[in-house]
């Protein structure tokens, strides 16, 4: 009898199976512990570029790597690894860092814009306070400019002008008191400068407007003097003199004036042309001239009214003569 043999095809698949059944079958402890430790070493990669990006506080970077990582580790093969437990704990360590990291990323950069804003207003503070000082100099040239011996209504328009400027700079810089200390102390202090400067512009206004005015004409009045005396006409004679004298009176008046509001002038000599004066003694002299003055006047008002009474008769003489005329003409 033939024995009955199994087809080829189907033996091939039975030995296919055999194999697959032993591949499948559970493995060793050794090639468990090897594949772990291969996991551990894919971790161990991930962790230390995880490190580094930390390091440079990027944690967006960082995370998916620590997620990987962790992926890695759980593995129950890495139980056999003997960096397992090492690198699971290191893992733990990066996840709770990232948190901190970002926290101080935001410290930097908040840091970071603080410290350029503080440079920002330390240059925009230097460059309003020399602006303000250079515009403070050049008001303090023009109110010395007021004590020259030619002073006169040009330089008291441009003191003004000058502390104007400084006024606008200083209002330029409004903000910034708000956010330095320092410049604001350095601006109250400009304030107060200003108002000293104020001060002298009133006194250098005031003291010009005498010289020019007042002071200037008591010292023109000479010359009008010397014409009176050559006028001949004695009704014009009698009106020089008169301006004159008020002339010398008004000098007077308006340097006591000065003098009672600004005390300091009383040993303070005048910016005149010619030698310097005193105020006090332009009191004195315009005085003096005013009292010798009226005495001239009161002469010339008394042959005023003597010729005044003297021309009356003349005209009362000419008139009755008159009257007899015509009255010799009817006979």
């Amino acid at each position: 009898m033939t024995p009955v043999r199994t087809p080829s095809r189907t033996w091939l698949l039975l030995v296919l199976l055999a194999v697959a059944t032993s591949a499948c079958g559970p493995r060793t402890k050794q090639q468990r512990q090897a594949y772990g430790e291969k996991r551990t070493d894919e971790a161990t990669l991930l962790l230390s570029e995880a490190t580094s990006h930390l390091r440079e506080l990027n944690a967006d970077r960082a995370e998916p790597l620590l997620a990987k990582a962790k992926e890695v580790l759980a593995h129950p093969d890495v139980d056999l690894s003997p960096e397992g437990e090492m690198l699971r704990s290191e893992l733990a360590e990066l996840q709770a860092r990232v948190p901190r990291v970002r926290e101080e990323k935001v410290r930097r950069e908040k840091q970071a814009v603080a410290e350029r804003e503080r440079k920002e207003l330390e240059t925009a503070v230097e460059k309003q306070r020399d602006a303000v000082v250079e515009a403070l100099f050049a008001a303090n040239e023009a109110l010395d400019a007021l004590e020259a011996k030619d002073a006169g209504s040009a330089q008291v328009t441009a003191a003004s002008e000058a502390l104007q400027r400084t006024r606008e700079r200083l209002k330029a810089g409004k903000e910034l008191e708000a956010k330095s200390e320092d410049y604001a102390a350095s601006a109250r202090s400009t304030e107060r400068k200003l108002e000293q400067a104020e001060a002298r512009l009133k006194q250098g206004r005031r003291v010009i407007d005498f010289v020019s005015g007042p002071l200037g004409g008591s010292q023109e009045a000479p010359a009008l003097e010397k014409k009176a005396r050559k006028e001949k006409d004695l009704a014009a004679r009698l009106s020089l003199y008169t301006e004159v004298r008020e002339r010398y009176r008004v000098c007077a008046s308006e340097a006591e004036t000065l003098l009672s509001e600004m005390p300091e002038l009383a040993r303070s000599p005048l910016p005149v042309k010619g030698r310097p004066m005193v105020l006090k003694a332009v009191i004195l002299g315009c005085k003096k001239k005013a009292g010798l003055t009226q005495r001239a006047v009161v002469k010339l008002e008394k042959a005023q009214v003597k010729w005044e009474k003297a021309r009356e008769k003349r005209e009362k003489a000419r008139e009755a003569a008159r009257q007899k005329a015509l009255a010799r003409k009817r006979k």
